[in-house]
Protein backbone atom coordinates (compact mmCIF):
# COMPACT_ATOMS: atom_id res chain seq x y z
CA UNK A 1 0.00 0.00 0.00
CA UNK A 2 2.90 2.18 0.67
CA UNK A 3 4.70 1.98 -2.27
CA UNK A 4 1.19 2.43 -4.59
CA UNK A 5 0.96 5.84 -2.68
CA UNK A 6 4.11 6.81 -3.08
CA UNK A 7 3.99 6.12 -6.95
CA UNK A 8 0.45 8.35 -6.78
CA UNK A 9 2.07 11.02 -5.69
CA UNK A 10 4.97 11.24 -7.83
CA UNK A 11 3.09 10.55 -10.61
CA UNK A 12 0.96 13.75 -9.48
CA UNK A 13 4.29 15.89 -8.78
CA UNK A 14 5.70 14.93 -12.65
CA UNK A 15 2.42 15.90 -14.18
CA UNK A 16 2.23 18.96 -12.12
CA UNK A 17 5.59 19.77 -13.68
CA UNK A 18 4.96 19.08 -17.05
CA UNK A 19 1.56 21.23 -16.71
CA UNK A 20 3.96 23.84 -15.15
CA UNK A 21 6.60 23.73 -18.15
CA UNK A 22 4.16 23.46 -20.83
CA UNK A 23 2.30 26.88 -19.43
CA UNK A 24 5.91 28.28 -18.87
CA UNK A 25 6.77 27.75 -22.95
CA UNK A 26 3.22 28.65 -24.19
CA UNK A 27 3.45 31.95 -22.53
CA UNK A 28 7.49 31.94 -23.87
CA UNK A 29 6.05 31.38 -27.04
CA UNK A 30 3.12 33.70 -27.41
CA UNK A 31 5.68 36.89 -27.45
CA UNK A 32 8.16 35.19 -30.30
CA UNK A 33 4.99 34.73 -32.68
CA UNK A 34 3.66 38.20 -32.19
CA UNK A 35 6.90 39.72 -33.04
CA UNK A 36 7.24 36.84 -36.28
CA UNK A 37 3.75 38.13 -37.51
CA UNK A 38 4.71 42.04 -37.41
CA UNK A 39 5.29 43.14 -41.22
CA UNK A 40 8.16 46.15 -41.53
CA UNK A 41 7.19 49.04 -43.79
CA UNK A 42 9.17 48.88 -46.80
CA UNK A 43 12.57 49.86 -47.04
CA UNK A 44 12.82 53.02 -49.07
CA UNK A 45 15.95 54.79 -47.76
CA UNK A 46 19.25 52.07 -47.74
CA UNK A 47 19.43 50.31 -50.92
CA UNK A 48 20.31 46.59 -50.67
CA UNK A 49 20.79 45.38 -54.06
CA UNK A 50 24.67 45.07 -54.13
CA UNK A 51 24.01 42.49 -50.48
CA UNK A 52 21.56 39.93 -52.44
CA UNK A 53 23.09 36.62 -53.80
CA UNK A 54 22.78 35.71 -56.94
CA UNK A 55 20.19 33.52 -58.09
CA UNK A 56 19.47 31.40 -60.93
CA UNK A 57 16.27 33.66 -62.20
CA UNK A 58 15.95 37.03 -64.10
CA UNK A 59 16.18 39.27 -60.94
CA UNK A 60 14.59 42.53 -60.73
CA UNK A 61 18.47 44.09 -59.87
CA UNK A 62 19.22 42.59 -63.17
CA UNK A 63 16.48 44.31 -65.40
CA UNK A 64 17.41 47.84 -63.29
CA UNK A 65 20.95 47.22 -64.49
CA UNK A 66 20.27 46.67 -67.94
CA UNK A 67 17.64 49.25 -68.84
CA UNK A 68 18.56 52.51 -66.83
CA UNK A 69 22.10 52.75 -67.89
CA UNK A 70 20.84 52.31 -71.52
CA UNK A 71 18.20 55.43 -71.19
CA UNK A 72 21.10 57.28 -69.09
CA UNK A 73 23.40 57.37 -71.73
CA UNK A 74 20.63 58.58 -74.46
CA UNK A 75 20.37 62.55 -75.69
CA UNK A 76 17.64 63.64 -74.02
CA UNK A 77 17.45 67.52 -73.89
CA UNK A 78 13.77 68.54 -72.53
CA UNK A 79 10.79 66.66 -72.04
CA UNK A 80 9.58 65.80 -75.43
CA UNK A 81 12.62 64.16 -76.18
CA UNK A 82 11.96 61.91 -72.56
CA UNK A 83 8.85 61.05 -74.19
CA UNK A 84 9.86 60.40 -77.59
CA UNK A 85 13.10 58.57 -76.90
CA UNK A 86 10.40 56.16 -74.63
CA UNK A 87 8.06 55.93 -77.21
CA UNK A 88 11.09 54.58 -79.04
CA UNK A 89 10.85 51.51 -76.28
CA UNK A 90 7.45 50.90 -77.00
CA UNK A 91 6.08 53.16 -74.68
CA UNK A 92 2.67 54.42 -75.38
CA UNK A 93 3.14 58.48 -73.38
CA UNK A 94 0.30 60.34 -73.34
CA UNK A 95 1.28 63.02 -71.85
CA UNK A 96 4.18 65.09 -70.44
CA UNK A 97 4.29 68.67 -68.59
CA UNK A 98 5.37 70.72 -66.07
CA UNK A 99 3.55 70.83 -62.90
CA UNK A 100 5.22 73.78 -61.02
CA UNK A 101 8.68 71.84 -59.86
CA UNK A 102 7.78 68.79 -60.40
CA UNK A 103 7.64 66.88 -64.18
CA UNK A 104 4.92 64.40 -64.48
CA UNK A 105 4.08 61.72 -67.27
CA UNK A 106 1.41 59.80 -67.93
CA UNK A 107 2.01 56.28 -69.88
CA UNK A 108 -0.58 53.10 -70.76
CA UNK A 109 1.61 49.94 -69.72
CA UNK A 110 0.53 47.65 -72.25
CA UNK A 111 2.65 44.80 -70.89
CA UNK A 112 1.62 44.94 -67.27
CA UNK A 113 0.56 41.03 -66.91
CA UNK A 114 3.72 39.31 -68.81
CA UNK A 115 6.03 42.69 -67.26
CA UNK A 116 4.57 44.00 -64.70
CA UNK A 117 5.91 47.70 -64.15
CA UNK A 118 9.33 47.60 -63.44
CA UNK A 119 10.78 47.45 -66.99
CA UNK A 120 9.08 50.52 -67.49
CA UNK A 121 9.36 52.38 -64.59
CA UNK A 122 13.74 51.56 -64.79
CA UNK A 123 13.17 53.18 -68.74
CA UNK A 124 11.85 56.33 -67.06
CA UNK A 125 14.31 56.41 -64.26
CA UNK A 126 17.25 56.37 -66.87
CA UNK A 127 15.65 58.84 -69.00
CA UNK A 128 15.22 61.19 -66.11
CA UNK A 129 18.63 60.91 -65.00
CA UNK A 130 19.64 61.84 -68.61
CA UNK A 131 17.56 64.63 -68.65
CA UNK A 132 18.55 65.60 -65.53
CA UNK A 133 22.01 65.28 -66.87
CA UNK A 134 21.44 67.66 -69.89
CA UNK A 135 20.70 70.51 -67.13
CA UNK A 136 16.74 69.82 -67.30
CA UNK A 137 15.58 71.73 -63.80
CA UNK A 138 12.71 69.28 -61.61
CA UNK A 139 12.72 68.45 -57.84
CA UNK A 140 10.89 65.00 -59.05
CA UNK A 141 9.42 62.79 -61.66
CA UNK A 142 6.09 61.85 -61.34
CA UNK A 143 4.55 59.11 -63.50
CA UNK A 144 1.45 57.72 -63.81
CA UNK A 145 0.76 54.51 -64.61
CA UNK A 146 -2.20 53.74 -66.76
CA UNK A 147 -3.96 50.66 -68.03
CA UNK A 148 -5.52 49.91 -71.75
CA UNK A 149 -9.14 52.16 -71.11
CA UNK A 150 -6.26 54.30 -70.25
CA UNK A 151 -7.86 54.56 -66.84
CA UNK A 152 -5.23 55.14 -63.86
CA UNK A 153 -4.10 52.21 -61.60
CA UNK A 154 -0.73 53.14 -60.08
CA UNK A 155 2.11 55.54 -59.91
CA UNK A 156 5.83 56.37 -59.34
CA UNK A 157 8.17 59.22 -58.48
CA UNK A 158 11.87 59.87 -59.44
CA UNK A 159 13.09 61.86 -56.81
CA UNK A 160 15.81 64.03 -58.16
CA UNK A 161 18.42 64.05 -55.43
CA UNK A 162 18.51 59.78 -56.27
CA UNK A 163 19.18 60.53 -60.07
CA UNK A 164 21.80 63.02 -59.20
CA UNK A 165 23.48 60.92 -57.09
CA UNK A 166 23.56 57.96 -59.64
CA UNK A 167 24.50 60.62 -62.14
CA UNK A 168 27.92 61.43 -59.88
CA UNK A 169 28.46 58.07 -59.50
CA UNK A 170 27.14 57.97 -56.03
CA UNK A 171 24.62 54.73 -56.80
CA UNK A 172 25.05 51.77 -58.70
CA UNK A 173 22.14 51.52 -61.10
CA UNK A 174 20.93 48.70 -59.41
CA UNK A 175 20.89 50.79 -56.06
CA UNK A 176 18.79 54.01 -57.88
CA UNK A 177 16.85 51.90 -59.64
CA UNK A 178 15.72 50.42 -56.12
CA UNK A 179 15.00 53.41 -54.42
CA UNK A 180 12.79 54.49 -57.59
CA UNK A 181 10.43 50.91 -57.79
CA UNK A 182 10.02 50.87 -54.29
CA UNK A 183 8.09 53.98 -54.89
CA UNK A 184 5.75 52.01 -57.32
CA UNK A 185 2.37 51.76 -55.76
CA UNK A 186 -0.44 49.88 -58.04
CA UNK A 187 -3.68 48.52 -57.85
CA UNK A 188 -4.78 45.01 -58.70
CA UNK A 189 -7.83 44.08 -60.12
CA UNK A 190 -9.67 41.07 -59.18
CA UNK A 191 -10.42 38.69 -62.46
CA UNK A 192 -13.44 38.98 -64.39
CA UNK A 193 -15.68 35.27 -64.35
CA UNK A 194 -18.16 35.49 -67.18
CA UNK A 195 -20.20 32.27 -66.33
CA UNK A 196 -24.35 32.25 -66.46
CA UNK A 197 -26.02 30.61 -63.65
CA UNK A 198 -27.37 27.36 -66.20
CA UNK A 199 -23.86 26.90 -66.34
Amino acid sequence: MTRNADDGRERSTRRRFLQAGSVAAAVGLAGCIEEMGTEFPQNTEWPVSEYVPDLPVEERSTILEDRIPELAAADIADPEGLASTLEEYEMTVESVERDRDVLTLEYVNTDRSDEGNVHDVALIAGGYAALLDAGYDAVALGATILDDAPASYGSATVETTHAAEYNAGELTAAEYGELVVSTIESQRYEPEVDVSPEE
